[in-house]
């Protein structure tokens, strides 16, 4: 936790909680001390009008009112405005950090790196808070989680930039002489829905083997999928650039179609395939053999999958599947959003698994 804070003209401030939907800082002023809250997106601003001094007269009357006896209840406006607000994105990257080629524990390196950030995540006391998001530690590899992002036209963009400058960032954070090699992509697109495991289920059904072409390696293990409170975490290999711009979009629309296509419509997409439970944390993993012992990662856009009685190539599921959520992925983007699939789709961007050869053709 970083409990050094700031101070400035006898205002001393300190980060208690810094989550992604909630801040809470204890502000301190001679004897008088109380909290401030605010919405996670508002909190790099917040900072912002504290050291300019932008805020010393506020802070001041607060600090000399006499406590409420109360909580003062949300307005109405500001809770609908959240019932209301866009669905989000956001993108893990996990790197193996290395030492003259050998593989060391970036849990140990991290608390010596970016010193005077702030490390206040009640759930992960090695979170480093950064204006783009969060350095943090995944066992012993390095991870970067970008902000959640809006959905709103451009995402796919704003997210992949987010991407790079946080790469840039966790870089410019070690010393010289290590080096990063890319681990993992975590995709979270935000959902409110019930039974969210069961949808997530649905979701594997008709989407995982599309999400695997697009997002995997001929390396790979395969793709784990993990229902979270509010959101869809997607675990795939580590890409970058045009590639996970793709799966990106996809994953977007395709959460949002699993909202509102009807499950009975989509039995005639399910694909058979074992799923099983996640080994280190909750959710389920599709293995690379897990369609009917077929390697889809051998075979790519060849390989036969058993769908509604009948055997069809992973080539013609992911061409009707794409095809399927380009209404939702229009309805939530801009041109360059669904640019960034259709790219993939008319094979101008060829990820390594969708480059075999399809012998459907």
């Amino acid at each position: 936790m970083n409990r050094d804070g700031w101070e400035r003209d006898g205002i001393n401030v300190v980060a208690e909680v810094v989550t992604w939907d909630i801040c809470v800082v204890r502000v301190t002023i001679g004897s008088s001390s109380f909290v401030a809250c605010m919405p996670g997106h508002e909190y790099q601003q917040w900072l912002d009008r504290f050291d300019s001094g932008q805020l010393d007269r506020e802070l001041r009357r607060v600090a000399g009112t006499r406590p409420r006896r109360a909580l003062r209840s949300v307005p109405r406006a500001v809770r609908r405005a959240q019932r209301i607000r866009a669905p989000r994105v956001g993108i893990e990257h996990e790197f193996e950090v290395t030492l003259h080629g050998k593989p060391i524990d970036f849990r140990r390196l991290l608390p010596q790196l970016l010193v005077g950030q702030v490390r206040a995540d009640p759930a992960d006391p090695l979170a480093t808070r950064m204006p783009w998001g969060v350095i943090t530690a995944d066992g012993l590899e390095a991870e970067i989680a970008t902000a959640p992002i809006e959905v709103t036209p451009g995402f796919v963009a704003r997210a992949v930039d987010a991407t790079i400058e946080a790469g840039r960032a966790l870089r410019e954070a070690c010393p010289a002489d290590h080096r990063l090699i890319g681990f993992s992509t975590h995709i979270s697109v935000s959902w409110t829905v019930r039974r969210d495991d069961r949808l997530a289920r649905t979701w594997a059904s008709v989407f995982a083997p599309v999400l695997m072409l697009m997002l995997d390696q001929p390396t790979s293990p395969g793709l784990v999928v993990r229902p979270r409170p509010g959101r869809l975490e997607l675990c795939g290999e580590y890409a970058s650039g045009d590639q996970l711009a793709a799966a990106l979009a996809f994953a977007a629309a395709s959460v949002r179609a699993i909202q509102r296509i009807p499950r009975r419509e989509l039995r005639k997409w399910f694909v058979d395939m074992s799923m099983q439970p996640s080994l280190d944390r909750y959710g389920w993993y599709i293995d690379r053999t897990s369609f009917s012992g077929s390697d889809l990662y051998r075979l790519g856009r060849s390989t036969p999958l058993q769908r509604a009685g009948a055997i069809i190539t992973a080539g013609q599921h992911f061409d009707e599947v794409v095809d399927l959520v380009f209404d939702d992925l229009a309805q939530l983007g801009n041109a360059d959003d669904v640019r960034a699939l259709q790219r993939v789709a008319d094979c101008s961007v060829r990820p390594p698994l969708l480059s075999l050869q399809d012998v459907s053709a």
